[in-house]
């Protein structure tokens, strides 16, 4: 087991999400500055960033832990699948921890979560097939 890739790959996972978001919101707050040519409306902002975070950050979190997988695993000789489960465990429990909610979106984004992971090796393995058949 590579645990020290696991591991970057799974909390990087959430870094990316959370910088992902940061600058969609700050996007967002230069759009309104230059509309209003002056300092931009903080409320505006803030609902903003909750909505985002609450609406899209377990998307991103599934979109992200397959590429992050796929980087992970792909110097890994074999259980490639095994790893990326391992990955997406690590980003479905840190998502799960900085949420601190327990509902069924919840649950369900921490499975598609570690489904992503699996694909995410499962395409690594795929990939080093093709480059090495023996």
């Amino acid at each position: 087991m590579k645990w020290g890739r696991i591991l970057v790959a799974g909390i990087g996972t959430q870094t990316a999400v959370l910088l992902v978001i940061t600058l969609v919101v700050t996007g967002y707050a230069f759009k309104l500055a230059f509309e209003v040519q002056g300092a931009p409306d903080q409320s505006r902002i803030g609902q903003f960033a909750q909505y985002l975070g609450r609406s899209f950050s377990w998307v991103l979190q599934i979109l992200l832990t397959v590429p992050a997988a796929a980087w992970a695993v792909r110097k890994v000789q074999s259980s490639h699948q095994l790893h990326g489960v391992l990955i997406g465990l690590v980003v479905a429990v840190t998502g799960f921890a900085m949420s601190f909610t327990m509902s069924f979106r919840t649950i369900a984004a921490c499975a598609l979560t570690v489904g992503a992971g699996w694909l995410g090796g499962a395409m690594a393995a795929r990939h080093r097939m093709k480059r090495d058949p023996t």
